[in-house]
């Protein structure tokens, strides 16, 4: 701060100006080296100018001219310096002094006139940067070997590596300006501005007259025994840089182009300090008529309304003075102060701006938010011990919202704050550091470099191996160290050493699931990652057994995501085995034992891990093959002979399976790998899996879906992902409601004759016929493989048409998943797979084969069924096609799967996607018909008109709880198996005759329902009213669960019954015929209120 009184005094005062002003750059540059010239001569300049450049090479040098007094810039471009005399000023050309300076540099122009030198100096810089181009051409032709062959030795002149153009000028008054000459004032009032803003702006502050303060008593004197120092925090001159640098940080970030702010705020700390002072020098020097320049030229920031809170900051802050002055002369050296709330305010701010924002749940509403004006403040509060949890659970909120959010927070500057913080030692700081780093290295993988260069991987592997953390916490931790060995070859030998741990955390049991899956999948996909090409990692995967592990998991998870990642990592391990040269006998065994373990989970119900066990197959036949055609491959221990006997067994066996999956999956997209691998076994194949699997971190509501992130939910979250959504289901739910609780009743159906329509509606014919509980619509699986959709008066809905693509296969049952909510549309064919589909966008969600003894004898006590019946032959039904029979239970979300084929039922839990256990019938007759209720009982109906019970809630093996009763007299085939109002189970033969069943004494009783000679061509019950329909040759027949018949309707159409089925709550009947016919009957009088 230059005294205006120096102007008066000797040489030695302006030398300790120099000094003064030496100090404040080497605050933020101390390492830097500087020199300084006391009235140049143009000599003098050049000589320190070029000399800089030498020793600075490609590094920014800073040029600072402070030319009080001096004359007018001139129209040529030139300012003024002494001659060698000291008599009188000589013109120096700014384009000589740009050419001495080179780039890059920063200058900073503190004299009248100002703009008039930014000016001139971009139209030099322009020329001298045409003058570069012309040069690197010419070099570069002259580096070409001449026609004569022989080589002329050059020297290659040092041109500089960045344009003039990006020089930075900071210039102190527009260009017909003159300087402040306020005596109250010092006289480089710009560069105080910019070297000792605190200084200057308390200053400012004091001579203000014309604004409101809450201590206008305050003067000069006071302001300059403000204890502390501006690099303390906790002292008040420290606090004040410090808030003064949040409001500035702040103000540049939400008034500059993303760009400019990081090349002006976030690339060189000189450069930022100086910027963040030049927004202050904007505001005061403009209250005395100046208007500060710059290049690149800025955007008026004096206004912005951070200024006031600045404002009110100082105030709050300096109303404390008086009291803090007398603390300090009544001898306390740490004065009592109440810290500024300043930061806290802010933190609230914020606060209710993620509120706010949080409503916005749709990708579109995310993508245009306007960006939170307070997030540089809370990095700069990241700083402060006593907001720092409350800064970081914001921070992290903030990152949930998504990518948009994180590109946010990496432009601001999150990244060195977060990784200083990885130092931290206090363990309620790790669910947000954990968080936090998992939603940045989703989105930027270059931070790997940093992390591991600064052992912050240290941090996260304390955090995984702490069994103290949430296992939620723990998986974040494992998340991240994934991320740092992914594709990172430094990474991986960092980390080789934690392998063993994570062995020993996937070989802890668990008792649910769900508590550890995430954390069990994110460690799966470490080792996956961790040898991913990596020979060494390979061979230390084998000591700790790690593949042994993964293999045991693959079969045995219930998460199938985990077994998904399981296969992933054993597909990875053995791709690293076909890069190296040789593999250790151990590694060829353990291949082997991976191998068959993975052709046995080929099986797995879920798609996902199919995709990987087949990709992971492809890598272990490309090992083979290279066994086979190279000596060099397997490790000279091993006979070559035995090594090539060993491989080709299980060679053949994984061949053999991925035909079958060529042939027999339900699955469009397995079918394709595998006749890829088939075609081109050289052929590189591979999923998104592991992509898809980060990608989770790149979404929104990360918190809110419950990773067990240990961050609690935002107040007024929405878990779903649209508000929209959210009230639809809410509507939905009382719509449900309101069925449920009134439905039909037998009185309701006493005069069921009503037809709501009659059209033929295909040619093909329907074959299983389902009316949606909720919806005013139904489905049709017709004999050629596909789904229609009709409303309720008989017109094609929407989306009339899916296609379930299974040729040459029939299908044999249809039920509505989450009928209740969003519907999914669960379809099994004849070949025993079963198809998941979203009935609002037709997409295939997933499908596996549900008895797949039939391809593979994978249970030795089961087998098919026998080809003779031994049931009497009066009730022996004729030789049909097989027949898939599936039952949903949606209070358990469970399948139970069975055929006319076999002699077991298949008990499949959907969200595990994982075929629990099976049941035996033991017995020749087939299964016709499956019930089962939310307790754990399951009712199998059999071709010999017996009934099977089970108790399936015993995992280790389900329970008979009602034998096979003895036939009160002969009784036909079962055609449905239902339960009563009185929790009685009722079964209808394919002669019509009823039998009601008591579980609990294992005892039935035979209604007095007359046998027909006729055959009963359909039945279905409805759930709610105990009234059944059947379908004969010459008659719809209505009757009570009792065997009383309330009516019938005749007509010869009935013959051409091929299916029909009730509504679950209302008195609507379906009926399907064989010439592509629809039927609707109703109860009800008028058919349009259907």
């Amino acid at each position: 701060m230059l005294d205006r009184s120096i102007f008066n005094d000797t040489t030695t005062s302006i030398r300790e100006y120099c000094c003064e002003l030496q100090r404040q750059y080497e605050r933020w540059q101390s390492k830097a080296r500087y020199k300084s010239s006391l009235d140049p001569t143009q000599d003098d300049i050049k000589k320190l100018c070029m000399t800089l450049r030498r020793n600075a090479r490609d590094e920014r040098i800073l040029f600072h001219y402070n030319g009080h007094g001096v004359p007018r810039p001139t129209a040529n471009g030139e300012i003024w310096v002494f001659n060698k005399n000291f008599t009188q000023y000589i013109p120096l050309s700014l384009y000589d002094l740009q050419k001495w300076m080179s780039s890059p540099s920063i200058y900073v122009f503190d004299c009248s006139h100002a703009s008039i030198v930014l000016n001139l100096f971009v139209k030099f810089a322009e020329q001298i940067d045409k003058e570069l181009d012309d040069a690197r051409r010419n070099l570069l032709q002259t580096a070409l070997p001449s026609t004569s062959g022989h080589s002329i030795p050059q020297i290659t002149p040092h041109l500089p590596a960045l344009s003039p153009l990006q020089d930075i000028l900071l210039g102190a008054c527009g260009e017909n300006e003159l300087l402040p000459m306020n005596p109250e004032l010092p006289a480089d009032l710009f560069t105080s501005c910019l070297t000792t803003p605190i200084k200057i702006a308390l200053r400012w502050y004091v001579l203000q007259k014309n604004i409101s303060r809450l201590n206008p008593n305050i003067d000069q004197d006071m302001i300059d025994k403000i204890p502390g120092t501006v690099t303390d925090r906790k002292s008040m001159l420290g606090e004040l840089n410090w808030i003064f640098t949040a409001v500035t940080d702040t103000i540049a970030w939400n008034s500059l182009p993303k760009d400019i702010f990081q090349r002006l705020f976030r690339q060189d700390l000189l450069v930022a300090s100086l910027f963040r002072n030049f927004l202050l020098a904007e505001r005061i020097m403009r209250s005395y008529g100046c208007h500060v320049c710059s290049r690149p030229a800025l955007p008026p920031m004096f206004e912005h309304r951070l200024w006031n809170a600045w404002d009110m900051a100082l105030d709050l802050c300096l109303k404390q003075l008086p009291s803090v002055l007398k603390q300090t002369e009544s001898g306390i050296r740490e004065p009592i102060y109440e810290p500024s709330s300043f930061f806290a305010d802010q933190l609230t701010a914020f606060s209710v701006w993620l509120g706010e924002n949080s409503l916005l749940t749709t990708t579109d509403e995310r993508e245009n938010l306007k960006q939170p004006e307070q997030l540089p403040i809370v990095l700069q509060v990241l700083l402060s011990q006593s907001h720092r949890q409350r800064a970081l659970d914001l921070l992290a909120r903030f990152l949930d919202i998504g990518t948009w959010a994180v590109h946010l927070a990496l432009s601001v500057g999150i990244f060195p704050y977060v990784l200083r913080l990885l130092q931290a030692t206090s363990d309620d700081l790790r669910p947000y550091l954990v968080f936090i780093w998992a939603k940045i290295l989703a989105v930027d993988r270059a931070c790997q470099i940093d992390i591991i260069r600064e052992k912050g991987h240290e941090y996260f592997i304390s955090t995984l191996t702490d069994v103290r953390s949430p296992n939620g916490v723990r998986a974040l931790a494992a998340f991240n160290l994934t991320c740092l060995v992914d594709n990172y070859t430094k990474g991986q030998e960092e980390l080789l050493q934690v392998m063993p741990r994570v062995v020993d955390i996937l070989n802890t049991p668990t008792r649910y699931f769900r508590e550890t899956s995430a954390l069990f999948l994110w460690s799966t996909l470490f080792l996956g990652q961790a040898w991913r090409l990596n020979s060494n990692a390979c061979e230390k995967a084998v000591l700790s057994r790690a593949p042994d592990t993964l293999q045991s998991l693959l079969l045995a998870h219930d998460s199938p995501e985990v077994r998904a990642a399981c296969a992933y990592a054993l597909g990875t391990y053995l791709s690293s085995s076909t890069s190296g040269n040789e593999l250790s006998e151990r590694r060829s065994e353990q291949s082997k034992e991976a191998a068959t373990v993975l052709i046995e989970s080929l099986h797995d119900g879920s798609p996902l891990v199919r995709q990987e066990v087949l990709v992971a197959l492809h890598h272990f036949l490309t090992l083979f093959t290279q066994s086979t055609t190279s000596g060099t491959t397997v490790s000279s221990n091993i006979n070559r002979t035995n090594t090539s006997s060993l491989y080709m067994t299980v060679f053949d066996k994984v061949t053999e399976a991925v035909r079958t999956v060529a042939a027999t999956d339900p699955c469009y997209e397995m079918v394709q790998l595998a006749e890829t691998i088939i075609t081109d076994l050289q052929k590189p194949v591979q999923t998104k899996f592991f992509q898809w699997c980060c990608s989770r971190f790149r979404v929104s509501n990360t918190i809110n879906r419950d990773l067990g992130s240990g961050i609690s939910q935002q107040p007024g979250a929405f878990y779903n992902e649209d508000k929209d959504d959210y009230f639809s289901r809410s509507g939905r739910y009382w719509r449900n409601q309101c069925i449920r609780v009134n439905p039909s009743r037998l009185a309701d159906f006493q005069h069921m004759r009503e037809t709501v329509f009659q059209n033929r509606i295909s040619n093909a014919t329907p074959l299983v016929l389902r009316l949606h509980p909720y919806e005013d619509y139904l489905t049709a699986a017709n004999s050629h493989g596909n789904l229609n959709f009709y409303k309720f008066d008989g017109s094609p809905c929407l989306k009339s048409t899916l296609k379930v693509g299974s040729v040459g296969t029939t299908i044999n049952t249809l039920d509505y998943i989450n009928a209740h909510d969003r519907t999914l549309i669960c379809v099994g064919t004849d070949n025993s797979a079963i198809r998941i589909f979203d009935e609002s966008s037709q997409r295939l969600l997933s499908s596996w084969i549900a008895l797949y003894d039939e391809h593979n004898h994978g249970h030795s006590s089961h087998h098919l069924r026998s080809a003779t019946n031994p049931s009497n032959t009066s009730t022996t039904i004729p030789t049909s096609p097989t027949r898939f029979v599936v039952n949903w239970n949606q209070d358990l979300c469970r399948i139970y799967a069975s055929s006319t084929e076999i002699n077991y039922i298949a008990l499949w839990d959907v969200e595990r996607e994982r075929c629990l256990y099976t049941m035996d019938t033991n017995s020749s007759s087939s299964v016709h018909c499956l019930i089962s209720e939310s307790n754990g009982f399951c009712a199998a109906g059999m071709s010999d008109g017996t009934v099977y019970c089970f108790d399936a809630r015993s995992r280790e093996a389900p329970l008979p709880i009602a034998p096979p009763s003895t036939s009160l007299r002969p009784h036909s085939s079962i055609i449905s198996l239902n339960m009563d109002t009185n929790d009685r189970l009722l079964s209808i033969s394919n002669l019509g005759q009823l039998r009601r069943w008591d579980i609990e004494t294992a005892t039935n009783a035979e209604l007095p329902v007359p046998q027909t000679s006729q055959h009963v061509l359909a039945a279905d019950v409805h759930s709610t009213s105990n009234v059944l329909a059947l379908a004969t040759t010459n008659a719809l027949q209505f009757k009570t669960c009792f065997g009383d018949l309330l009516f019938d309707i005749k007509h010869s159409k009935f013959a051409q019954v091929s299916c029909l089925s009730f509504h679950q709550y209302r008195q609507l009947l379906a009926v399907g015929f064989n010439d592509g016919s629809l039927s609707m009957f109703t109860g009800k009088t008028n058919s349009s209120t259907v």
